[in-house]
């Protein structure tokens, strides 16, 4: 359950810094208007949230794991929270940058800060990840591997395939 929520953070955060670069109109319309507009981005991002539940189904984690898991969580929540509010500021600070016609001196200052706060989120969720790993199952861990593993298959087909598009 911990890793469907550090998963949907992961894409959320792929998504944000694509969202910084992308083109004003999209931004205008929304992450909802710009993917309608790009059926074949919505599709990989749906394709993921779907590999994520089907990952989360799979898992079977156990009552047990389930509180455990919870217990862990609760203890680190107010970190969490202000990681994740930090790189939230940051990303949206980078975002501003673009949008507002800054300077590449400023735009890459805000890049760097926005960089530096996802290396502290994922220094954060590192520690978390060795904190929780021992609650799951040597096949629960292999399952999350494959997921990583699969996922990464499939964002780097995308890549291949939209570099062929053009």
């Amino acid at each position: 359950m911990l890793r469907s929520a550090v998963m949907v953070g992961v894409i959320a955060t792929g998504l944000a810094a694509a969202g910084a670069a992308a083109p004003t109109d999209a931004v205008k319309g929304g992450l909802g208007h710009w993917l309608a507009a790009h059926p074949k981005v919505q599709l990989l991002v749906s394709g993921q949230f779907g590999r994520l539940l089907v990952l989360r189904s799979d898992l079977n984690v156990t009552d047990e794991q389930r509180a455990e898991i919870r217990k862990v969580v609760g203890s680190h929540r107010g970190e969490i929270v202000s990681t994740v509010k930090s790189v939230r500021a940051k990303r949206v600070a980078l975002r501003d940058a673009v949008l507002g016609g800054k300077d590449e001196a400023a735009i890459r200052a805000a890049a760097g800060e926005f960089s530096q706060a996802i290396a502290d989120a994922s220094v954060k969720a590192g520690k978390l990840r060795n904190e929780l790993a021992p609650i799951m199952s040597e096949e629960q861990r292999q399952m999350i591997k494959k997921f990583f593993a699969d996922s990464d298959h499939s964002v780097d087909d995308f890549l291949e395939q939209a570099g062929k598009e053009q």
